[in-house]
């Protein structure tokens, strides 16, 4: 049965005080083999429809008044962040079908067909800085899962292929290309059984049908 889309105003509230994550206990694995423990700060990207800022920095330190050290997203493989008992997973991912900007989005689901999130905020103005006014949530039955899910932003990721669900227009046309291959995702897509909404069911079911071409 298709999850319904909802609402989650405290997961979200959480998130932006965070600023996405405020000072927190992290681990930071680095591509030139380093790891690092410590505390690190992502702050909340802010954008509007047709840009995004090119100077995110993941910010590290070893502790409260120590030395800052600054990482941009290609010099990053991942990041843990240590929240309430939870590990959340932050990866470096690009942002755009040319892949010449990358920003750190939380890994939500892993697999052959990865989810991929992260609060932005923006205006469509043009105007960088405004909350998105509604941000959207999957109902997820198991309540450690719902904290990955507070973004107003998310992407599937397919051997190294984004579909962005930003670009909301032409959502179906575009999903059905990106599974190509993948016929009864493609028939779910082209029936409308499968939406925009429905990115976890989408997921679920590539995993456990589909292989990468």
């Amino acid at each position: 049965m298709k999850r319904s889309l909802v609402l989650f105003s405290l997961f979200f509230v959480t998130t932006v005080m965070y600023g996405q994550y405020g000072w927190t206990n992290a681990k930071v694995y680095l591509k030139n083999g380093e790891t690092k423990e410590g505390e690190a700060y992502l702050p909340v990207q802010k954008v509007n429809a047709v840009t995004v800022a090119s100077n995110e920095r993941l910010v590290y330190r070893l502790a409260k008044k120590e030395k800052k050290e600054r990482f941009k997203p290609e010099e990053v493989d991942s990041v843990l962040f240590f929240v309430d008992g939870r590990k959340d997973t932050y990866v470096p991912v690009y942002l755009n079908d040319k892949k010449k900007l990358q920003g750190f989005m939380q890994l939500m689901i892993d697999g052959e067909l990865q989810l991929v999130g992260r609060t932005e905020e923006y205006a469509s103005d043009g105007k960088a800085g405004e909350e998105d006014p509604n941000p959207w949530e999957l109902d997820i039955p198991d309540p450690e899962l719902k904290n990955y899910f507070n973004h107003n932003r998310l992407m599937l990721i397919k051997n190294g292929e984004i579909l962005d669900r930003l670009k909301i227009k032409g959502f179906r046309v575009r999903a059905m290309e990106f599974f190509e291959g993948c016929d009864g995702l493609v028939q779910k897509l082209d029936s409308k059984e499968f939406t925009k909404d429905d990115f976890l069911e989408i997921v679920e079911f590539y995993n456990a049908n589909c292989k990468i071409n």
